[in-house]
């Protein structure tokens, strides 16, 4: 069986770093944990923009869906999977 991580390019939101733009591959969470993302506007197929990242530091991810902000925690962010968007 395939997982999403195995795919190039698809990572934890976490792990992107800050003024990147990514696309929401998969939520890799329960139905609990799916629906409170989907309840902020953050599903499968949308773009956010990484304004600060958590990748070896503490606090939330930062992350840009349009003119929302969102503060997602860093347990939440591994379990994100994105992929991210090349610049043009």
């Amino acid at each position: 069986m395939e997982r999403s991580t195995d795919k190039p390019g698809v990572m934890p939101l976490s792990h992107v770093p800050p003024g990147t733009e990514a696309t929401v591959a998969r939520l890799s969470g329960g139905g609990t944990f799916q629906n409170r993302l989907l309840s902020m506007g953050l599903n499968i197929g949308c773009r956010v923009r990484v304004l600060r990242g958590s990748n070896g530091a503490g606090g939330p991810v930062l992350v840009a869906l349009g003119q929302t902000r969102l503060a997602i925690g860093r347990g939440m962010a591994d379990r994100i999977l994105v992929s991210p968007v090349p610049p043009p």
